[in-house]
C-alpha cells in the first residue's frame, strides 16, 4: 500500500496569493504574515507548502519596498508639476518661495503669496557669453529697481516693505538660450493675500 499524499498547508496559497495582490497594501501585510506562518507549521508538522509561503513572503517584501518608493517619485513628480520656473513667469502671477536656481510654487494671486511678478525683460542677445552669477544678479536687481522706481514713481516704492527683486537666469538657463530676467515685488514680513 501506497502512503497518502502529504497534505499542503492551508496557509500557503493565500500566502502567495494575497502577497502577488500585495500593491493592496494590506494584502501584502498578510502574505507576509500567512508566509512566516506557513514556513514555521511546515517545519514543524512536515507538509508541503513551502515554495508557496517563500513565494509569497518575495512578492510581499517586493510590493512593500514598492509602493513607498512609487509614492516618493509620484510625490516628487506632483510637486515638480506645480513648481513654475520663476524666469518663466508672466507679470500679475504670483508665487512662493523664489529664489536664484530654484523654481518658484506659481499660486493663485487670491491665496497667500511671497510675491507678485510686475515685469520682465531681455538681458543679452544670443550670442552673448554667460557673464557670472553676480553680475546676472546685479544686472537683473538694477534693471528691476529702475523699471519699478520709473513704473510707479520714487514715492511708490517703500524701501522696506516691499522689497523689489529681480531673477535673471542662472548659467544652464543661460546656455539653454534663456536670457529673461524677472522683475517683482516680495514680502519681508509675512505672505500677503490678494
Amino acid at each position: 500500500m501506497s502512503e497518502p499524499p502529504v497534505k499542503r498547508d492551508s496557509l500557503a496559497l493565500p500566502s502567495l496569493i494575497t502577497g502577488v495582490l500585495g500593491f493592496f497594501g494590506v494584502t501584502a501585510v498578510l502574505g507576509m504574515v500567512f508566509g512566516v506562518v506557513t514556513l514555521v507549521r511546515t517545519r514543524r508538522t512536515g507538509e508541503r507548502g513551502r515554495g508557496l509561503a517563500i513565494g509569497g513572503i518575495v512578492a510581499s517584501v517586493a510590493w512593500m519596498v514598492a509602493i513607498p518608493v512609487a509614492s516618493i517619485l509620484l510625490l516628487s513628480v506632483a510637486l515638480k508639476a506645480s513648481n513654475t520656473p520663476i524666469l518663466s513667469m508672466r507679470p500679475d502671477d504670483c508665487y512662493n518661495a523664489a529664489r536664484p536656481g530654484i523654481d518658484a510654487v506659481k499660486v493663485p494671486c487670491a491665496a497667500e503669496h511671497d510675491g507678485v511678478v510686475l515685469d520682465s525683460f531681455t538681458m543679452a542677445g544670443p550670442q552673448v557669453p554667460y557673464p557670472g552669477d553676480r553680475k546676472v544678479h546685479d544686472t537683473a536687481l538694477s534693471v528691476c529697481t529702475d523699471r519699478l522706481k520709473n513704473a510707479l514713481g520714487e514715492s511708490g516704492v517703500s524701501p522696506a516693505e516691499p522689497v523689489i527683486v529681480g531673477y535673471g537666469p542662472d548659467e544652464t538657463a543661460w546656455a539653454a538660450g534663456i536670457r529673461v530676467a524677472v522683475c517683482g515685488f516680495e514680502s519681508r514680513q509675512g505672505p500677503w493675500r490678494g
